[in-house]
């Protein structure tokens, strides 16, 4: 299983892609190899309501950049995680809204969640939300903002801070794009006492079809993800 993903993923990076560099669907899949554990498959799949324009954007950030309402559906850790959601972008306003539910398989017993998120998009770049779900509600904010450095180079930052039951959470990332099409990035995670660092980077071969490498340490081992995605 672990050798047919890796070859399933390189060869999903390497295809050919289609013409148009704008898109409207988009399909992706990877594989995790765990230190001393199990490797884990995943899939993806989002389509959004109108095509979204790529030009003048680094092509991994043009769907948040055109703020671009879609719907999506997630497997991952095998498909024991399953998730089915979308994103509205209110139209001629700075409103945002998604939702999602997720449907975890622990094995002994299957758990669904249901999601509901808040944002404002109050400039160019940015995006500010919170979530709850049906649970209730406990403090959180998470912002993203990308923009342009001049001279065909882009950085994205992003994190999230909730304040939990039990603990905090604590997400930081960013990305520096080299041009539109290649980007290196690093982010770190604090929950429940455990520290976690990722080295990121991903490359659009043409305008539709990329590959992404990640490295992740954490305090219980560290782990290697490949992935590869196709635009159409």
């Amino acid at each position: 299983m672990k050798f047919k993903s890796l070859a399933l993923a390189t060869a999903f990076a390497f295809s050919s892609g289609f013409a148009a560099a704008d898109y409207q669907s988009e399909i992706g899949a990877n594989y995790t190899d765990v230190e001393d554990g199990d490797g884990a498959f995943g899939m993806y799949g989002e389509l959004h309501f109108s095509p979204v324009q790529t030009r003048n954007h680094p092509l991994a950030e043009a769907a948040f950049l055109e703020r671009s309402s879609n719907v999506y559906v997630a497997g991952d850790n095998d498909f024991d995680v399953l998730t089915v959601g979308g994103e509205l972008y209110v139209p001629d306003t700075i409103f945002y809204v998604g939702a999602r539910v997720s449907r975890v398989d622990s094995g002994a017993d299957d758990e669904t969640t249901a999601y509901g998120t808040l944002g404002l998009t109050p400039i160019d770049g940015l995006r500010v939300t919170t979530e709850f779900n049906e649970d209730g509600y406990d403090a959180n904010l998470s912002a993203k903002y990308v923009t342009s450095l001049g001279g065909g180079n882009f950085v994205n930052f992003e994190g999230t801070f909730a304040d939990g039951d039990f603990d905090d959470y604590l997400s930081l990332g960013a990305d520096f794009y080299f041009d539109r099409t290649f980007s290196v990035g690093a982010g770190y995670t604090d929950y429940y006492g455990n520290d976690q660092f990722t080295l990121r980077t991903e490359k659009f071969f043409n305008d539709e079809v990329s590959g992404n490498l990640s490295f992740t340490d954490t305090d219980y081992g560290n782990s290697f993800t490949i992935g590869a995605a196709i635009r159409f």
